[in-house]
Parts: structure tokens; sequence; C-alpha cells
């Protein structure tokens, strides 16, 4: 397997344009070939995330009764906190599995910071306690979405088009920041169970920060393999969503991944926190291939809508297959 280096945000982000050609490179690389890479020099300041973590960690320490009081409201509201194995997560893909072995909460626009009156636009659920939780989690969402951002606009240029592309797509975004925790596993998992099972993310980029613990990501790579990808707080994990698969046609394909149990030596003791950012367009936004990869032909489908496409995966998720039926 190719060893790439970094993503360097610091140069993506820059007025130098051969550095921020020799970024995309790197980024086109990876998504076409492992499906994720790692990225670096973000701008997020390192208190900032140790803050987080330390604080969602208190959170997830609180007993269920408190937990409860912030429980994800609906199959389609996907805010708040849900226990373990309140997800199939692998279910997204028509794959059966039993409940994930985690816990998740989380939190999507901002209030005041968007419009708000969307059909996805859902009010976010805050616990009361610990007392920084909010604020952190916000300031730590604010600084994905621009990270995003500046993603987003990278790919656009890579691709041949203006920087901003892409923009217009995400005024109303419904982007999501999730923390997942995964407890220590007193019990082995039943068979093909996992801290999170085989499944693809939904939107445009995802944007991972976890700890380096026993028990992580693994993506099914390009040649049918199962890889472990390394993981810490300081650097960044960034992988393709259903979204940005269709909008490349497929160039880069949405990452198949999911998250591992840890050795049977050190499971009974060993728990894992990580985040994913979640990068989702405006619920109406019609997702079809970018110019560059448009064949200007049509089977005569319609095209996929955002929104529609988030609430069917969110129900899949949470119902372990059973809506509608």
């Amino acid at each position: 397997m190719t060893t790439l280096p970094p993503i360097d945000m610091s140069q993506a982000r820059g007025a130098v344009p051969k550095q921020r050609a020799r970024q995309f490179e790197v980024l086109d690389a990876g998504l076409t070939t492992t499906g994720y890479v790692h990225l670096v020099e973000h701008g997020i300041p390192a208190d900032l995330v140790g803050e987080l973590f330390a604080v969602t960690r208190e959170f997830f320490a609180l007993s269920p009764e408190q937990k409860i009081a912030v429980a994800q409201p609906a199959p389609e509201q996907v805010r708040g906190w849900s226990g373990v194995g309140a997800e199939g997560i692998a279910y997204s893909l028509d794959e059966e599995s039993h409940g994930d072995l985690k816990e998740k909460m989380d939190i999507g626009p901002l209030e005041g910071e968007t419009p708000g009156d969307g059909p996805l636009a859902f009010p976010n659920l805050w616990p009361g306690t610990p007392e920084r939780f909010r604020p952190l989690w916000e300031e730590y969402y604010r600084h994905m979405r621009a990270l995003g951002a500046d993603l987003l606009s990278l790919a656009a240029e890579g691709f041949g088009l203006d920087p901003g592309f892409f923009a217009p797509m995400f005024t109303d975004e419904l982007s999501m920041l999730r923390a997942l925790y995964f407890p220590p596993q007193i019990e082995p998992p039943m068979p093909y169970q996992y801290r999170a099972g085989t499944h693809t993310d939904y939107g445009a980029f995802t944007v991972v920060n976890a700890e380096s613990t026993p028990g992580g990501l693994q993506v099914f790579d390009r040649q049918g393999e199962w890889i472990e990808v390394s993981t810490s707080p300081g650097s960044l994990v960034v992988m393709v969503g259903d979204l940005l698969a269709e909008w490349t046609a497929d160039r880069w394909p949405a990452t198949v991944h999911r998250t591992g149990n840890p050795p049977r030596s050190v499971g009974f003791e060993r728990s894992r926190l990580a985040f994913a950012y979640y990068q989702h367009p405006s619920a109406d936004t019609a997702v079809r291939e970018l110019p560059p990869f448009a064949t200007g032909t049509t089977d005569g489908t319609a095209d996929l809508l955002a929104g529609d496409h988030l609430v069917e995966k969110y129900v899949r998720q949470t119902t372990f297959g059973h809506a509608g039926r």
C-alpha cells in the first residue's frame, strides 16, 4: 500500500497556487486509492481539543437517567444521545447486524447561525451538565464547518471549478457533529458485531478526530482489504461520503469503514472516544455529477435530493431496517 503524506491545511488554505495544487494531488491520490487521508496543520487549538475530549467523557460517564434527558427524539431527528445497541449502522447499507457497541451524542447546525426553518432543521439538545459542554461543542463545530468549506474549495479548484462552486449548496447546510463513545467490552461481542458496523457516511466529507486506543477505525480499501487507520487527537482523518461520491461520479468512491473491536486481552478495560463531523448540504440540494465528470447523458432517473437521502439513511440505522414495513 502506498503511504501518502498528510494534507497540510496551512498550504491548502494558502496563497501559493503550487502548494494548493500539491495538497489537492495528495487528497486526490488518497481518496482514489485507500479512501482516506490524514490532515494536519488544521488550526484547531490543541487546548480546545483536549477540553472537548475531557468534557465529553464526563458526559458519557453520567448515569443513563441523566443522559436520557437529551435522548434522540425520533429516528429522523438525529440529535442528542442514544445508548449501546440503539443503532445498527450497517443497516444503512441494507446489511443485517447486531446493535452497535457504542453510545453517541449528536448536534447539528448551531442556533442563530443558520436559518433553521428547513425540513431537517431540528433543534439541538444540550445537557445541563457538564457545564462547559455546550460552548466547547459549539466552538469545535465552527472549526469543523470552516475546515469542511475549505476542503470543498480545494476539491472544486482541483477539479478546475471556481473555488466557491459548492458554497451555494451549503447555505442551509445540515452538517452534524457526533461523539462516539465505545465502552469497555466486558462481554465478548456476538459474531459479526462491532463497535460500529460496516457502512459509508451519507454526505460530502467526513472528518474524524479520535483517540489512539485499540479497537478503532478500519477502512475497506480499493484492493478489498480491511486496513487499520491510525488516529490521534492532533491529526484528523478525512473520508468520502455518498454525496461526494455522486458528485465525482465515483472518482472518489464513498469510504466503506467500521469501528473494530479491541483485542480481548484489553477489551474488558479499554474504552474509546471519537468525534466525527459529517458535512451535509442543504436539504433541497439536487446532487448530480460535477461538470468535469458529467457525461451529458441521463438514464431518466430524478436527481438525488440531499435531504431525502439523509432521512432514508437515518431511519434505516435507527430502526434496524424495519421502517415502513
